[in-house]
């Protein structure tokens, strides 16, 4: 029988020993970050992602987070600057995926972000040209390297495999590797691989994250232009569904 969502003892075992992992590995997860927001179901098909358990190691597309800091950066900006504020600002968070799941593929408009692996390893899948938008010109300065050719025998989430075609590169990080940037406006996608056996966290560093959850639960948008600003576009229509709400029975 296809799951359509998560049980509360589920959930809360999922997100509770996320966060004795996270804590071990020293980041400053507070009880606040520990919440129905932090454990990620992209979509209503991926719910069967518990059916066997999270150790199974099958695809699916399901994934933690815990976001320590999400600063915008608008104080004392000159009021004709204030537009170009949406590119900048800081945001510190660390994410967990456990072995042969992903985050599945979308790009950012506006945030440009950078990995550091704290713990297993991350398989990283993404176009090397940015994707284009109707009327945007993309400067590029250093640009993306071209990465690698995918490995054999990578297992793709069932009726997502279309989501993936475009990223044709592949990067796979270690603990102790230089930070990997991504650069805003590239479609890319990551896991951990089916093999592993711990679940990878990686801390992600990057400009400001704009999310419509936090209007959602009454947060007041740093300026009114950036109420509603979502700035997560998924390639499966479904994964756009899912990042906004997990099913909890």
């Amino acid at each position: 029988m296809t799951r359509t969502s998560i049980s509360r003892r589920e959930y809360d075992e999922w997100v509770r020993e996320a966060a004795a992992l996270g804590k071990a590995l020293r980041y400053p997860i507070t009880d606040g970050m520990v919440n129905d927001s932090a454990g990620i179901v992209f979509g209503a098909d991926q719910y069967d992602a518990f059916q066997n358990g999270l150790w199974s190691r099958e695809p699916y597309e399901a994934m933690i987070i815990f976001e320590s800091l999400n600063e915008s950066a608008i104080d004392g900006l000159p009021t004709d600057a204030a537009p170009y504020a949406e590119y900048s600002g800081l945001c510190d968070k660390l994410m967990i995926v456990h072995p042969g799941k992903f985050c599945p593929p979308h790009h950012h408009g506006r945030k440009t972000e950078s990995y550091e692996v704290v713990l297993g390893e991350m398989e990283v899948f993404y176009s090397p040209t940015p994707s284009v938008e109707p009327g945007v010109g993309v400067l590029n300065f250093s640009g993306m390297p071209a990465g690698g050719a995918w490995p054999e025998g990578i297992a793709l989430p069932t009726g997502r495999e279309n989501s993936y075609e475009k990223l044709t590169s592949y990067v796979r990080l270690r603990a102790g590797d230089p930070k990997f940037v991504m650069h805003r406006k590239h479609l890319h996608a990551f896991r951990c691989p089916a093999d592993s056996d711990v679940p990878l966290v990686v801390r992600e560093v990057s400009t400001y994250s704009h999310e419509p959850t936090a209007a959602a639960e009454g947060n007041q948008a740093p300026l009114p232009s950036w109420a509603g600003m979502h700035d997560n576009d998924f390639v499966s229509e479904a994964a756009n569904t899912g990042r906004l709400r997990t099913v909890i029975s």
